[in-house]
């Protein structure tokens, strides 16, 4: 009877509340910010994959005839891969970070903002400036 009441007590144990680990998954996961960097990462690692296809499959440079013809093929395209990757998922998940709204910019986002007539820069405005032109002589060379 003792046995039973161990393994009651064990089977409880397991059943009850979620071990850490899977809390601060879970939490990781419920994170907005962490969600965005995740999709924009599947995002670039995909397009890393569809560009890498497209260059083997086109044969574009004789790429997938050098690679073909190597000893150990699978270590191009690894290498290939992952400079794809490393490139397309940070130019994925950098743009999307880059279109989130800041606090200026009133929850607009997508880095819009208007242009005025005038465009300022340090606080005066920018005004044209004439520039004159000498027109060159067809015989001297000047380039």
């Amino acid at each position: 009877m003792s046995d039973r009441g161990t393994v009651t007590q064990a089977v409880s144990a397991t059943s009850g509340p979620e071990a850490p680990e899977t809390k601060q998954a879970r939490g990781l996961l419920s994170s907005p910010f962490f969600r965005l960097l995740a999709i924009n990462w599947l995002i670039g690692a995909f397009a890393a994959v569809l560009v890498l296809s497209g260059l083997l499959w086109l044969d574009t440079g004789g790429l997938r005839s050098l690679i073909l013809n190597s000893p150990e093929p699978w270590l191009p395209i690894l290498v290939l891969l992952f400079g794809l990757m490393v490139t397309l998922c940070s130019a994925a998940m950098g743009a999307a970070v880059m279109a989130l709204p800041s606090d200026e910019d009133n929850g607009r986002g997508k880095g819009l903002r208007p242009r005025s007539s005038t465009d300022e820069v340090s606080g005066l405005g920018l005004v044209p400036v004439p520039v004159p032109a000498r027109a060159r002589s067809a015989g001297t060379g000047d380039r």
